[in-house]
């Protein structure tokens, strides 16, 4: 596991990148989706849109663009991917959907189609000794609220690392990992480059119960 205010993880199969930004003029790369989640002030947009303290983007960059910031943001760029602009939020007390060993977790940004990016809120109720697992792609998370544990498993031990507000981190590739918490919740905003689900031309909300009755 990666931690720290600059991640690169370009070098990965889904080549992206996280950074923290503190009251500054941040600079997007051309032809990347920016992701990202607003932990104190706000970030003004160059279409004009603004999002404020506890809100969560995504903002598509044909260009080098760039987004004004006061107070704190954290941003995960995945390169070479056009998402769809969005503004969301405030996150909810836990996750809609059943997640491993009493956890939850919510869909915030949606991948467009089966397979792109998303950004995801997970929540760990306290007293939480998740199982070890992995990922068969990386992960760019930061904690939003709470205190916990991230452990990374060793041949024979595991590291722990200490989880707060605003620490940022990456679960590399096929890394075995848990996280825990004692006496308090925890909630994780993550960024995954990729995924399994989603929709497709034949299998979307719109198409899906529209039933043909007469042919002309």
């Amino acid at each position: 596991m990666i931690v720290g205010n600059k991640i690169d993880a370009l070098d990965t199969m889904y080549p992206s990148y996280g950074e923290k930004v503190v009251n500054a003029l941040y600079y997007s790369r051309p032809h990347s989706t920016m992701y990202g989640y607003v932990i104190s002030g706000d970030v003004t947009f160059p279409n004009g849109n603004i999002a404020v303290e506890g809100q969560y983007f995504c903002f598509w960059a044909a260009k080098s663009e760039s987004i004004r910031t006061t107070g704190e943001t954290v941003i995960f760029t995945r390169l070479g991917f056009k998402g769809q602009n969005t503004i969301g939020g405030p996150i909810e007390d836990s996750g809609r959907l059943v997640y491993i060993d009493q956890c939850s977790d919510s869909l915030l940004v949606y991948p467009p189609r089966m397979g792109d990016p998303s950004l995801n809120q997970l929540h760990f109720p306290s007293g939480v000794k998740q199982s070890y697992h992995i990922h068969p792609s990386i992960r760019l998370g930061v904690v939003v609220r709470g205190n916990g544990y991230a452990c990374i498993k060793k041949s024979y031990d595991e590291e722990q690392i200490e989880l707060k507000p605003g620490v940022m981190f990456c679960i590399e590739e096929r890394e075995q990992h848990r996280f825990m918490t004692n006496k308090e919740e925890m909630t994780v905003i993550a960024f995954h480059p990729d995924g399994d689900w989603g929709p497709t031309d034949h299998n979307h909300t719109m198409l899906n119960r529209t039933y043909i009755t007469k042919k002309e």
